[in-house]
C-alpha cells in the first residue's frame, strides 16, 4: 500500500489495514498509519470520520460483519450524510427514517455525526482542528523498562516492555474504554457512572475503580487478569460483544484473585494468586525519602522516577516543604500523600500531572 495514496472516507473505512488499526492496532500498523497522517495532514479530518464509521458499524454488527455488509453500511451512511449536507436548512429532528430497527439507529446517528463534521470542515488553506490524535492515542513501550501512561480520568497504566495501549485523549460517553496488547498494571480512578473497560484480543475487563494487572501478549496460549484492590469483572470478549443487551456470564474477581483465559479451550478459569509480584505496580522498587525538602524537589524527583511530566507553579509552592518516605506506594498514592500534606490537588491533562495549589504560609 502506498503512503501517498489519497483516501476518501469510504475508502478508509472499508480498508482492511485501516480497520485493523482502529479496532486492534499493532506496532507495525501504528507506524504505517501515523506516517500516512504525517505525510497527508490535510486528510486528518477524513481519517477521524472514517474511524467513527468503523467503530459504529462494528458496534452494531459485532463479529457478524462481512466485508460486503461493511461496504454497504459505509456507503449508505456517507450517501445519507451528503444528502443531509445538501439539506442544510432541514432541522436534525426532521431527518427521514432511513432504515428499520437497529440499522436506523446507526445510520441516523452516524450520518449526522459525519454530516456535522463534514459541513464544518475548514476552508482550503486552513489547518483543521479535527485530528485523529484528538480522538485516540497509542502508546507503545519499545524500551527495556516499564513506562507510565497517564489517562485523562486520573487513571494510570504502567506499560510493560513490548506492550501497547490505545486510549482516547479525553474519555466521554457512558464508559471509559482502552485497548491493550501485552501487559500493563492499571490503577483506575473510581467512577461508578462511567465504568472502565480494558479490551484485549480475547477478554474484556470491566471495573468501576480499582487496581489490577492484565497480561495478554499475542502468541501466548493464555491471557491473565490479577486483582490487587477492589472488584473486577472479566468476560470472554466474543461472548461480551455478542450479548444482545443481556449480561454475559463472566468471572468476578476480588483482591488476590486471578483469572486465566485459555485460548485453546476458550474458557476462563479462576484461581488464587500464585505470584504476588504481579500485584505490584512496577517491577522496579522506587524507594524515595524526602526529609524536610521543598515540595518542588519532591515533584521533580517523582516525575523523574516515573518518567512523567509534573507541572506546577514554582513561585506558588516556594514556601512548601515535605517530609515523607515511600517504598511500596504507587504513583497515585505518592501524589495523594504529597498533595494532601500541602493542601494541593492534581489532575492528569494531556499526559501530564498538573498541580493546583494556593501555596503554603
Amino acid at each position: 500500500m502506498s503512503l501517498h495514496r489519497i483516501f476518501t472516507v469510504e475508502e478508509l473505512a472499508t480498508d482492511e489495514s485501516f480497520r485493523q488499526w482502529v479496532m486492534a492496532p499493532t506496532p507495525e500498523l501504528d507506524r504505517y498509519w501515523r506516517q500516512w497522517l504525517q505525510e497527508n495532514p490535510d486528510r486528518a479530518g477524513i481519517a477521524a470520520r472514517a474511524r467513527e464509521l468503523v467503530l459504529a458499524v462494528h458496534e452494531l454488527y459485532k463479529d457478524d460483519l462481512s466485508d460486503e455488509m461493511l461496504r454497504h453500511e459505509v456507503t449508505e451512511i456517507t450517501r445519507i450524510a451528503e444528502e443531509r449536507k445538501a439539506e442544510e436548512r432541514v432541522p436534525f429532528y426532521h431527518r427521514a427514517i432511513w432504515r428499520a430497527a437497529a440499522v436506523l439507529v446507526l445510520t441516523g446517528g452516524l450520518s449526522w455525526l459525519y454530516y456535522t463534521s463534514h459541513s464544518n470542515a475548514p476552508a482550503a488553506g486552513k489547518k483543521t482542528e479535527i485530528t485523529l490524535e484528538s480522538e485516540m492515542l497509542v502508546q507503545t513501550n519499545r524500551s527495556e523498562v516499564e513506562i507510565t501512561v497517564l489517562l485523562s480520568d486520573n487513571s494510570v497504566a504502567t506499560l510493560a516492555k513490548g506492550s501497547s495501549i490505545q486510549y482516547p485523549r479525553q474519555f466521554s460517553g457512558n464508559e471509559r474504554r482502552v485497548y491493550l496488547t501485552g501487559e500493563a498494571f492499571f490503577d483506575v480512578a473510581r467512577n461508578p457512572e462511567q465504568p472502565f473497560l480494558v479490551y484485549t484480543s480475547e477478554t474484556v475487563t470491566k471495573v468501576l475503580g480499582t487496581s489490577f494487572r492484565i497480561k495478554a501478549f499475542e502468541g501466548d496460549n493464555t491471557e491473565m487478569v490479577a486483582v490487587k484492590t477492589g472488584r473486577v469483572s472479566v468476560y470472554a470478549k466474543k461472548e461480551y460483544e455478542t450479548s444482545q443487551g443481556t449480561k454475559p456470564a463472566g468471572v468476578i474477581l476480588n483482591p488476590n484473585q486471578q483469572v486465566v483465559f485459555n485460548r485453546r479451550d476458550n474458557k476462563l478459569e479462576k484461581a488464587m494468586m500464585a505470584n504476588p509480584v504481579l500485584l505490584t505496580e512496577s517491577a522496579v522498587q522506587k524507594e524515595q525519602v524526602f526529609d524536610d525538602k521543598p515540595v518542588t524537589e519532591a515533584f521533580d524527583a517523582l516525575g523523574k522516577a516515573y518518567g512523567i511530566s509534573i507541572v506546577y507553579q514554582p513561585e506558588t509552592l516556594s514556601n512548601c516543604v515535605i517530609s515523607a518516605q515511600f517504598s511500596e506506594e504507587n504513583l497515585k498514592q505518592r501524589l495523594n500523600a504529597i498533595c494532601q500534606a500541602i493542601g494541593a490537588g492534581y489532575d492528569m491533562e494531556n499526559g501530564r500531572v498538573v498541580i493546583s495549589s494556593k501555596g503554603c504560609n
